[in-house]
């Protein structure tokens, strides 16, 4: 039976997760923890209260969810990779429960939790206004949604370099990968957040960033921190043989040349923002 185009962007998403699981939290630095800890902060989740990550992954939103509402309160985390959720599971605490479960089909019951939280995984989700229309479901009145996003007009002219390159390469090579809309990359935007927020019934917004950056010694360094980036550099860089992977590399370094001091440069910056659902 032939996939529709939504499925196999679902079966690109979950691949691309269940390759990275092992080395997701230490990458970039353990970067995803700190946009965790960010995320939590923000969120301000207190003793006893019922909370859902959604997208958990490894369980690094939901770990420090668990840290400041149990006990009294329960965490659950939900996710499609099996491999992160293998992840998750190797840090049990009490708690804290983790489930597979599609973000546009919850099944809890509504008015179930008091803090819904999506870190770093709204934009990947098959639907994402169907998924905050769910959040809203399952939020009890005064509840609060925390969601943190990747801002991607931060990205440095060597980024913009390799992903203009990266997709040359797969266009040479009739390399096709199923992809979400590109508008989607909007909603890390200050401009956009907000308004999709009060949209979905949310007040009292609050936000603030997360920004880290740096530069590799090589094109090879390089390519090896952006494969953990998302599901298209990963899955495209995996598919080059040696030979490829080499002069794909020499032709990085020299389109990168001009750049000078800010070639190989690199920021990951994320949006963060908390609101609460309103008695309307």
């Amino acid at each position: 039976m032939e996939l529709s185009p939504s499925d196999e962007i679902l079966e690109h998403m979950v691949e691309f997760y269940d390759r990275v699981a092992p080395t997701y939290d230490a990458w970039a630095a353990g970067f995803n923890g700190k946009v965790a800890d960010k995320l939590v902060e923000l969120a301000m989740p207190v003793p006893g209260e019922t909370c859902l990550d959604v997208g958990c992954g490894t369980g690094l939103v939901t770990r420090r969810l668990a840290e400041k509402v149990v006990p009294g309160g329960s965490v659950v985390g939900i996710d499609l990779s099996a491999r992160m959720l293998d992840e998750a599971r190797r840090s049990p605490m009490r708690g804290l429960t983790y489930m597979t479960m599609a973000a546009e089909h919850l099944v809890f019951r509504d008015l179930s939790f008091d803090l819904i939280t999506f870190g770093q995984s709204l934009p990947y989700m098959i639907d994402p206004l169907k998924s905050l229309e769910e959040a809203v479901r399952m939020l009890k009145p005064g509840g609060r949604l925390a969601i943190s996003l990747h801002r991607r007009s931060l990205h440095t002219d060597a980024q913009s370099i390799f992903f203009n390159r990266l997709g040359a390469l797969g266009g040479k090579h009739h390399i096709r990968l199923p992809s979400h809309a590109s508008d989607r990359s909007v909603l890390g935007e200050r401009e956009t957040l907000p308004v999709v927020l009060q949209e979905f019934g949310f007040g009292d917004i609050q936000m603030t960033e997360l920004v880290t950056g740096g530069r590799t010694a090589s094109a090879r360094e390089w390519n090896e921190l952006m494969a953990g980036s998302g599901p298209l550099p990963n899955t495209l860089l995996s598919m080059l043989g040696p030979r490829l992977r080499a002069s794909f590399e020499e032709d990085l370094t020299l389109a990168m040349e001009p750049l000078g001091d800010q070639a190989f440069r690199y920021h990951f910056a994320i949006l963060l923002g908390v609101g609460t659902l309103l008695d309307l």
